[in-house]
């Protein structure tokens, strides 16, 4: 039974390669001056049944206007021989949007350091009971001004956060089954299955841990913070847990999906060499068409090789133009209380300074999330390239 099995798969193999090379022969015969037809019919056919419309659509969408990448232009520009990605304007871009972020907070850094000051002059400048009543009671009126403001600003750069990952996420679902289509071209169906399996499990845990457990965790661990210097710091710990089950429980996560990817980078793609290798011995002993056969099977994996590396890269790439903005947007937002934190501390109560420290503290939560989300998916088409990219 077995060998009726790789019997049938080697005719409809060698089937498949005469006809490509048939229909390579008679467009050869109207052009006789074109030697190369026949290899750009089969690169042309196999470019052809991967889909990278809906991919490039959906990265256009998602892309900011300033930075100029085609995922598609890019695989194109590979099989002409002109895979070179260019920077030049990434530099002046990243540069422009860092200057124009820090404008956009400077009026808040401004107004936040002012409450600050104020705040410490009406707890420094009470003698009196009565005073000091005021002067308390001025504190918390300003107090409450500050997680006013923070407040929005940090829900602002949440809802950043929660769309970007919802972005990756998409384009992902997008990327897979083009990419899968040409690892099937490359290497084979089981490594091909393989990596559609972990590239679905990864966006599983994007969208049911990532989104919907670390990131409200994100905002609970911002509210008990700003809250705790009222509550007497009653809650340090526990705010303190909650920042602690954010950032091991992500790296947890992308060790395993890392780990999970890498074993099977290792052996899958092995398994089909060598089912691949005793086909194609069996079929290179036929005589009169083992010569042929060889000839045109290497062209085609060749070809899925080159076109599926162009892809992969091309996803690679792609997923850091979608990630650009927001993480310099929530660096730069980590940043700057950061810097509220530091400027305030000698002129104002060190109940300000905790939550200015903490909204700082959240904001680069979430940047550790939207960074390790983009991690685990850069991790895993890296190693499915390197693993495939070898000819047998």
């Amino acid at each position: 039974m077995k060998w009726k099995i790789i019997g049938f798969g080697l005719c409809l193999l060698v089937a498949a390669g005469l006809g490509i090379l048939c229909s390579g022969s008679r467009q050869a015969e109207a052009a006789p001056g074109d030697t190369d037809l026949s290899s750009e019919d089969i690169i042309n056919r196999i470019y052809d049944s991967i889909p990278l419309q809906e991919v490039e659509e959906i990265l256009q969408d998602m892309k900011e206007d300033e930075v100029d990448f085609s995922i598609r232009g890019y695989v194109d520009q590979v099989l002409a021989g002109e895979g070179e990605l260019s920077l030049a304007g990434m530099e002046s871009y990243v540069r422009n949007y860092i200057v124009q972020q820090f404008e956009a907070n400077r009026k808040t850094f401004i107004r936040l350091i002012l409450f600050g000051i104020l705040s410490g002059v009406f707890l420094n400048f009470s003698s009196t009971m009565y005073e000091k009543q005021m002067g308390e009671t001025g504190f918390q009126i300003i107090y409450f001004l500050v997680v006013t403001i923070m407040v929005t600003g940090f829900f602002s750069v949440t809802q950043v956060a929660g769309d970007v990952l919802a972005d990756i996420i998409q384009f992902m679902n997008a990327l897979i089954p083009s990419f899968s289509v040409a690892l099937t071209w490359s290497s084979g169906s089981a490594t091909s299955m393989a990596f559609y399996q972990t590239a679905l499990l990864a966006i599983g845990v994007a969208e049911n841990v990532l989104i919907r457990v670390f990131v409200p965790l994100v905002q609970v661990y911002f509210l008990v913070s700003i809250m705790n210097p009222l509550a007497d710091w009653r809650f340090t710990k526990f705010a303190s847990l909650l920042r602690g089950l954010v950032r091991i429980g992500t790296k947890t996560l992308l060790a395993i999906l890392i780990g999970h990817q890498g074993i099977q980078g290792l052996i899958v793609p092995a398994l089909d060499g060598v089912k691949r290798s005793s086909v194609f011995r069996t079929a290179s002993s036929l005589p009169g068409v083992g010569n042929l056969f060889g000839g045109v099977t290497d062209t085609v994996i060749g070809t899925g090789v080159l076109i599926k590396s162009a892809i992969g890269v091309g996803g690679l790439i792609a997923v850091c133009v979608i990630c650009i903005a927001p993480i310099l947007k929530l660096g730069v937002f980590t940043v700057v209380y950061r810097g509220l934190a530091a400027f305030a501390q000698p002129v104002t109560d060190r109940r300000i300074v905790s939550v200015f420290q903490s909204t700082a503290d959240s904001g680069r939560l979430l940047l550790h999330i939207v960074c390790m989300t983009a991690v685990m998916f850069l991790v895993t088409l890296t190693i499915i390239i390197a693993a495939t990219n070898r000819i047998q």
